[in-house]
């Protein structure tokens, strides 16, 4: 694989205005990450530790949501055991592990775009990994609801697939191996000049 020969290529002066959008987008990117992290840790927690005590809480939150499970479950919601629960909390965890990565690799792709450094392999390697991990949002997705389904004890399964997670990550993956040939063939014709 060919080197950069220079990282920081001087950008024309139309980049900047996309180089400041980059940063704003670099923030939004840094403050949905940490929330996503804060939600996948108090999710966790509250399915270890909270759903066990919900009766003890209010027993009028746990009324309401018992009622409300029991349309659903054929599992009552005071009987969730601890294997159970540790199970959906793995599950929870699967599902929302592709969702932080989309958002790493994202912020570190828009971060370099803001720094100036476009056609590199690291931004390159970025976006595949972009595309990899929306493919792989899409099939984890059915392989995570398929789990929960199974360890609630779900009487009417309903599948959300979303298979346009799938196509765009196809697409991105794609877009971004055609940028990793192009720079390619452009080194080999910069070495033959």
């Amino acid at each position: 694989m060919t080197t950069d020969i220079t990282p920081h290529l001087q950008m024309p002066a139309s980049f900047d205005r996309a180089r400041r959008i980059s940063v704003v987008i670099v923030l939004l990117f840094d403050i949905v990450f940490w929330l996503a992290c804060a939600f996948v840790v108090a999710g966790s927690l509250a399915l270890l530790f909270v759903l066990p005590n919900l009766a003890a809480i209010s027993a009028e939150l746990a009324g309401t949501a018992a009622t409300e499970w029991a349309k659903y479950s054929s599992l009552p919601l005071a009987g969730i055991s601890i294997g159970r629960r540790l199970l959906l909390t793995a599950d929870f965890m699967v599902a929302m592990a592709p969702g932080l990565f989309i958002l790493f690799h994202g912020r570190k792709l828009f971060a370099g775009f803001a720094r100036g450094v476009v056609f590199t392999e690291a931004s390159i390697a970025h976006l595949k990994a972009l595309g990899f991990w929306l493919i792989g949002s899409a099939v984890l997705g059915v392989v995570v609801q398929l789990l929960f389904f199974a360890i609630a004890q779900i009487r009417h399964p309903d599948f959300d697939m979303h298979l346009v997670s799938f196509l765009y990550g196809a697409m991105t993956y794609v877009a971004a191996y055609v940028m990793d040939e192009a720079r390619r063939i452009a080194a080999d014709n910069a070495e033959i000049v």
